[in-house]
């Protein structure tokens, strides 16, 4: 009989023979059309990878968070983060692209959607013909969550949306916006909130891309609302969800929380394999330089970050297929995956020398990308005052 105080450690740690399958089916596709040098060639020249996408479509994977009653094969969001984790340990920005069909739409409008938005959007979103993006922060989120000032007017056919959203991932390539808005401002900052699906093409939406450093194959834009026209039947779980969105912006945060820390395992992984190939065919004083203690020692470092954070990734996925809550598990993996990616890449960079920096070896390119992971729109100190609040550590009743 297992104790009530460690059943939310249980997991199983073999692969299910689909998610086996999954695995290897998406690393034969990175090395058969997927190559370092096709990587390399799309992000230097930031380009969007339409046609790597489209190949990812075709295998049916963006349907993995989607049940299978709407046509779908999941959910199977353990699956989904293995197709993450082995895209962005070579080209980041198409993980994040897989995520803005899967994740962003898939997962969200699967466990959230009401009925009408699950027909209306996840046959479209099952054959990736579809992108979501969040556009939940404004400017004043930094160090954490502030009182929301994008607002939703109510009007005779619903609502007018006026506002500005900051660091929305592929918001120029996204089909729906996932828009959080004030709508009783008489309410404290956490109540009086709706989550809009907002058509990215309404009049009144101004998108512009952010200057930025990484992930250069895609943007991150600050949207602008003006005057944008929504209705009842465009909130986030139908009508009855009004002045609900600060529980459906959680469970989203929970999400995130879980898709960058596949992301960052994956950028870890990949420029660990990186760094130990190199050190491996980088002879110095008559033998590799793997040979070498303090080399060694580094590669062993990263390998250590990226095991403990994997598992803790794949803990917190395994709860959601387990209809089980992954706030702090997600935010954790966060935290550990995260400050892989930093490290190893990092790292590399080190591993390498002088060549780490140099724009034809891709040391430089995992570091820069790192940066998305390491700053990007949550702060540490947010996760971990949510993490805190998970854990009852307050003195408030």
């Amino acid at each position: 009989m297992v104790n009530e105080k460690y059943k939310e450690f249980m997991m199983d740690f073999a692969f299910s023979e689909e998610q086996g399958l999954i695995r290897d089916t998406i690393q034969n596709f990175i090395s058969r059309e997927c190559q370092r040098d096709v990587a390399k060639k799309l992000d230097e020249s930031r380009q969007f990878p339409s046609d790597l996408f489209q190949t990812i479509k075709e295998m049916g994977f963006c349907g993995l968070t989607i049940p299978e009653a709407y046509g779908g094969g999941g959910p199977n969001t353990l699956g989904a983060v293995l197709v993450v984790e082995e895209l962005a340990s070579l080209y980041p920005s198409l993980a994040a692209v897989f995520i803005a069909s899967a994740f962003c739409g898939g997962n969200t409008i699967s466990a959230m959607g009401s009925e009408e938005q699950k027909q209306r959007f996840l046959p479209a979103l099952v054959q990736g013909a579809s992108l979501f993006a969040y556009a939940l922060r404004e400017k004043e989120d930094a160090y954490g969550i502030s009182p929301v000032k994008t607002i939703a007017t109510a009007a005779r056919d619903g609502f007018m949306l006026n506002g500005t959203k900051v660091w929305v991932r592929l918001a120029d390539r996204a089909d729906q916006l996932l828009a959080l808005a004030c709508t009783d401002p008489g309410k404290e900052h956490t109540k009086g909130l709706t989550m809009f699906v907002v058509d990215s093409k309404k009049k009144g939406i101004g998108i512009r891309a952010m200057e930025k450093v990484g992930f250069d194959s895609i943007n991150l834009c600050q949207v602008t609302f003006k005057d944008v026209a929504v209705s009842a039947s465009d909130i986030l779980g139908g009508p009855e969800m009004l002045n609900q969105g600060w529980t459906q912006f959680e469970r989203i945060i929970d999400s995130e929380n879980l898709e960058v820390a596949g992301v960052a395992v994956g950028m870890a992984q990949g420029a660990f394999e990186y760094a130990s190939q190199y050190a491996k065919d980088r002879v110095q004083f008559g033998k590799p330089i793997v040979d070498f203690g303090a080399v060694r020692h580094m590669l062993v470092d990263m390998a250590i970050k990226i095991r403990s954070a994997r598992m803790l990734t794949y803990q917190a996925a395994w709860r959601n297929d387990h209809g089980e809550k992954m706030t702090i598990e997600s935010a954790v993996a966060r935290l550990n995956a995260v400050e892989a990616a930093g490290t190893a890449s990092l790292n590399c960079v080190q591993v390498l020398g002088g060549y780490g920096y140099a724009q034809e070896y891709d040391a430089q390119r995992y570091l820069r990308d790192s940066l998305v992971m390491l700053t990007g729109a949550e702060s540490v100190e947010t996760i971990k005052e949510r993490i805190g609040e998970n854990l009852s550590l307050s003195s408030r009743e």
